[in-house]
């Protein structure tokens, strides 16, 4: 018996995969420094996990509506106007087991065989599987680094074909946490409102921004373009609560509604008390707060790995406006050896540096872009030095 073709094409996470490795390492008695996971080092504030408590005390143990708890539902659509100004109704959000989720639904309702989805490079691990799983093709968009890797219109303008269905721009980005302003969004938009495409706006990243820029929704930009817009959100990233699994979508009412009939007979509704807590913690005055202080501190993070980074020779890098990465460009160490071992490709370096300093990082090629690594400065400032330490040696001994 054969199993399917289709599934055999999608690739294994390469994050996860790193961080199982990482994982198995350290229950191995090994002394890991991981920079792999794309995940917040801080717990769950403590009024959510009350909410939890509550959630189960009141009986919230049963199925909610397919599409999400009527509360969450409505604490979403009010944050999303009290922060961006613009008032989705309660018909025109769905609750989903994290983003991923969203991203399956929202595509499998739109995309026919054939059509193609336009990745700007470097994108995150995800798009390109999740694309291929709900039929369609991925189209990738190389970008420049003196775009900061941001898509300039020029370049979406010249990708588009009778094949495009929709565009992923994801602002702040994993993994190189670039970020695009009012007027770069507007340029694209531009572009997007003369053709007969959709917008996927991934914006999970948007309470994670530094040095006092603002965030602008896509949707709060170009309202008009309602019926080709969806946002992408949730509460993994900006409130640490990636073991939740809720995802929102925000989309017109009929986007939505294709999203429920697919989530109907898949995985129905999100666990009910990881809504309910949900549902308090968008609707809580404590929240703003606690996202600000926890951004300061990435902030102050983020400025001590960039220092640190600095100083070793052979990397290049771009300080981060938004998310928790940076995408470090290693091409000036490929082809060098350690013990006789030689550098290839991203996938080597990441391998050897785990195997001689005990780093674990993620290869570039996971994100469309071989010779780069990424890491995650959600660590504590010690983790950072010993970990940044640990790379700064392995690149020393490296020769010619």
């Amino acid at each position: 018996m054969d199993y399917s073709a289709r599934i055999a094409k999608i690739e294994e996470s390469k994050t996860l995969a790193v961080s199982k490795k990482a994982d198995k390492l350290t229950a191995d008695g090994e002394d890991i420094v991981s920079f792999g996971a794309g995940e917040p080092d801080f717990p769950t504030p403590e009024f959510i996990k009350k909410a939890a408590v509550e959630a189960m005390d009141k009986g919230y143990t049963g199925y909610t509506s397919v599409s999400g708890l009527p509360e969450l539902k409505e604490s979403a659509v009010n944050y999303f106007a009290d922060n961006y100004s613009y008032e989705y109704s309660t018909d025109e959000v769905i609750v989903c087991n994290g983003g991923k989720q969203v991203l399956f639904n929202a595509l499998s309702a739109i995309v026919e065989p054939e059509d193609e989805i336009l990745i700007p490079k470097p994108y995150w691990v995800s798009y390109p599987e999740i694309v291929k799983l709900a039929g369609g093709k991925p189209r990738f968009i190389e970008t420049k680094v003196e775009n900061k890797y941001k898509l300039t219109a020029a370049e979406l303008k010249a990708a588009i074909t009778a094949q495009t269905k929709a565009v992923i721009i994801n602002s702040p980005s994993n993994p190189d946490g670039h970020f695009y302003s009012k007027s770069e969004l507007r340029q694209l938009i531009e572009i997007i409102a003369a053709e007969d495409i959709f917008i996927i706006s991934d914006e999970i990243y948007d309470k994670l921004l530094y040095d006092g820029r603002d965030f602008s929704s896509m949707i709060e930009l170009f309202p008009e373009l309602k019926e080709k817009i969806l946002v992408v959100n949730g509460m993994s990233k900006s409130y640490s609560m990636t073991g939740w699994r809720v995802g929102l979508g925000f989309a017109s009412s009929e986007w939505i509604a294709k999203m429920t009939k697919i989530q109907s007979h898949t995985t129905s509704n999100v666990n009910t008390i990881a809504q309910y807590a949900s549902a308090k913690a968008l609707a809580s005055p404590e929240l703003k707060k606690i996202v600000k202080d926890r951004c300061q501190i990435y902030q102050e993070r983020r400025d001590l790995t960039a220092k640190l980074l600095a100083d070793i020779a052979g990397l290049k890098t771009i300080t981060p406006a938004g998310a928790f990465y940076f995408f470090i460009d290693i091409s000036e160490l490929i082809s060098k050896k350690i013990e006789g071992q030689e550098i290839e490709d991203s996938l080597s370096f990441t391998d050897l540096l785990l195997e001689y300093n005990k780093v674990a990082v993620v290869p570039g090629i996971a994100f469309g872009m071989d010779n780069f690594i990424r890491i995650s400065f959600a660590l504590s400032k010690e983790k950072i030095r010993e970990g940044i330490s640990r790379i700064a040696d392995f690149a020393a001994r490296l020769e010619a």
